[in-house]
């Protein structure tokens, strides 16, 4: 009996280590972190929150980051498997760009329950009561700031027109909510505050967000609107959409202004296209940097954090300054 005890003892200590060594990574290991980014293949600005995570990781060794990294394609569907997958591959942290700003909300809770903390990234989610709130903490750009930085470029260029009532046209994303909204309102009370005659004109590009789904939109407004002074959008796809739009229409009048930090937006500015008066940077490297800062204090640390990071304000790129920025080096365009 004394034989058999003993080795009940030995089996219960050898299945107990081996547990925890599977909860505990061994000293020198890499903790993995999934990373489920909204979409990369149209929006290959993402890469620059890549390039930010693994430049983070690059200067913290100590943290033993290592990454595993997810496109959602803009498919809410696809944002939850990658959830389940990156965790089913040993995830210890999710740092979650959503494809839309509630449906991960469920899974986040499930998820943060059993110790796995989340930290969300670019597009701030709506909970519906404060309890759902569960996220370590919310790493984004001032949405309301990108409209306004572009509004103020916009309101430069009005001023040489001489003109009281400027029409202005925003392309927005319906579907991506609060985050478009306060794109437009920026953009348009910024207008408006200096130009209170100012007509600004809304269109949503319910479509696929690219460039042709806008250029579609747009070509039927430059039909109904004989003037337009200056396009702006949500982002560049938009904004490049309503420009191959006038292209097509020979409407040769009309100002762009793109939102993100497009490699064609800037190749625009950069060799004198007249049409392409400004870019707005929404830096995704520093994003990216942010983010998995935060999720090592969530995760690592321990540390309760803000309910939001704040990141640097959006810099207006134009063509009186763009020499400043040597955008030709950065990785992600």
């Amino acid at each position: 009996m004394k034989k058999i005890g003993a080795m009940v003892l030995v089996l219960f200590l050898i299945v107990s280590t081996a547990g925890w060594a599977q909860a505990t990574p061994a000293k020198g290991g890499k903790t993995l972190i999934g990373v489920s980014i909204m979409e990369l293949t149209a929006y290959t600005w993402y890469l620059g929150v890549i390039d930010g995570c693994k430049q983070w990781a690059a200067e913290h060794p100590e943290a033993n980051f290592t990454f595993q990294f997810e496109d959602s394609h803009s498919d809410v569907q696809t944002m939850l498997n990658n959830i389940d997958n990156l965790l089913a591959a040993g995830a210890k942290g999710i740092i979650l760009f959503p494809a839309d700003a509630s449906s991960a909300i469920p899974t986040i809770k499930q998820n943060v329950a059993k110790g796995i903390p989340f930290v969300i990234g670019d597009y701030k989610q709506q909970p519906t009561k404060p309890s759902d709130a569960v996220w370590a903490t919310f790493v984004g750009h001032d949405m309301r700031a990108l409209g306004v930085t572009a509004g103020k470029i916009a309101v430069d260029y009005l001023k040489t027109l001489n003109k009281s009532n400027p029409v202005c046209l925003f392309v927005s994303r319906p579907t991506s909510g609060q985050v478009s909204k306060d794109r437009y309102e920026g953009f348009r009370d910024t207008v408006l505050a200096t130009f209170p005659n100012a007509k600004v004109i809304e269109e949503g590009d319910a479509g696929a967000g690219s460039r042709a789904s806008s250029q579609d939109l747009v070509e039927n407004v430059l039909k109904r609107e004989p003037v337009i002074d200056v396009v702006c959008g949500h982002n560049d796809a938009e904004v490049v959409g309503a420009y191959n739009a006038a292209v097509s229409q020979k409407r040769t009048n009309i100002k762009f202004i793109g939102i993100a930090g497009d490699k064609d937006v800037l190749s625009f500015i950069t060799k004198g296209n007249p049409a392409w008066i400004g870019e707005v940077l929404q830096d995704p490297v520093v994003l990216g940097y942010q983010a998995t800062d935060a999720m090592y204090r969530a995760l690592i640390k321990g540390e309760k954090l803000p309910p939001s990071y704040t990141l640097p304000q959006p810099e207006g790129i134009t063509p009186a300054n763009i020499k400043n920025y040597d955008w030709q080096k950065w990785s992600w365009l």
